[in-house]
């Protein structure tokens, strides 16, 4: 992926310089430095197995994942066009994912509910974007407003990692009324204290060293697998969309701008590589379409002639749902960046 951002910045700056023949065209490049917190709530339902006989249910929150990012940006215009075009790489410090985890079969007497406590999304975990627009100025009060509607293509993407503590299972138990039977259900191992929730296996504990050698196929008929330590997430969203660039000038110096973007007939692609041990869960692929807006607010301050510093907020928010996955993203920073105008 750094190698994919570095021929991006050098595909930026190859047509930055090859604008400036144009005398009267104003080109810009920028590199930012920022932080972001992204947050991600996936609910799927009704997820069946073609060897598992009954249903499972997935609620997975990705919340707190502080990135660290960098920005490279480019833009050129004159008074009969605007183009801008960025791309942004970032990785994870820090995050948390808790998953809700339902199972009910037939081969159980009750059905089962699994629950991970703040797992942490690993460092390293990625995120990128890339954008660009193009768009027709439009100058107000001397040109010191300017208003610039514009048509756009933004590609966006998280891929995360999640470790898994050792035993990272909490399973309650209900009974027919739907009340867990073990009240004991934050306890950080799976355990069977009371009944045993297999229809066709004698053991009270398949998951003991003893039984597993015997029965070393039950925790798969059940759907449950902690033998390895690391699940992998990743979520795409693209599309075209409509917006504007607005500025206006202060003074010689300050310069106050908001880009703006609305999203409506783009496209989301999910998947997961999990270890819960029913296939339709862990190597689970979903597209649909997808809704959103993404929005900067930012300054400018002209140092000198050429050189300026850039400092935005930055917010954006995505929903893709269908009928038995939704999935809904919301992530907002701050950049600081420094850029020089041609």
């Amino acid at each position: 992926m750094l190698k994919l951002l570095a021929h991006f910045i050098t595909f930026i700056g190859l047509i930055t310089s090859s604008s400036i023949a144009y005398a009267e065209c104003y080109q810009s490049l920028e590199f930012d430095v920022g932080w972001r917190r992204d947050y991600l709530d996936w609910d799927i339902t009704d997820l069946r197995s073609s060897y598992f006989h009954g249903h499972s249910d997935s609620h997975i929150k990705f919340k707190s994942i502080d990135s660290y990012t960098l920005t490279a940006k480019a833009k050129w215009y004159d008074a009969s066009y605007y183009i801008r075009a960025s791309a942004e790489y970032g990785l994870s410090a820090t995050g948390k994912a808790r998953e809700h985890f339902y199972i009910n079969s037939p081969d159980l007497f009750y059905p089962i509910f699994v629950d991970t406590h703040n797992n942490p999304v690993k460092r390293r975990s990625e995120v990128y974007d890339f954008n660009g627009a193009i768009g027709y100025p439009f100058s107000f009060c001397c040109c010191r407003l300017v208003v610039i509607p514009l048509i756009g293509f933004s590609y966006h993407r998280q891929h995360l990692r999640v470790k898994s503590p050792d035993n990272y299972l909490s399973c309650c138990y209900s009974d027919s009324s739907g009340n867990p039977c073990d009240s004991s259900c934050s306890s950080s191992s799976f355990s069977v204290k009371s009944s045993n929730p297999f229809y066709y296996y004698e053991s009270s504990n398949p998951f003991s060293s003893s039984s597993y050698e015997k029965y070393h196929d039950i925790p798969y008929e059940l759907g449950l697998s902690n033998c390895h330590r690391t699940s992998r997430y990743l979520f795409t969203w693209y599309g075209f969309y409509l917006g504007a660039d607005i500025a206006y000038t202060l003074d010689k110096c300050w310069t106050i701008y908001t880009e703006l973007e609305g999203h409506f007939l783009d496209h989301c692609h999910r998947q997961r590589k999990s270890w819960t041990g029913v296939s339709s869960v862990d190597d689970y692929k979903h597209k649909s379409g997808a809704y959103g807006f993404n929005g900067i607010v930012g300054i400018y301050y002209n140092m000198t002639t050429c050189w300026y510093t850039d400092l935005l907020v930055e917010y954006k928010w995505w929903k893709s749902d269908s009928k038995d996955d939704d999935l809904h993203w919301d992530t907002v920073g701050v950049k600081l960046g420094v850029g020089y105008t041609f």
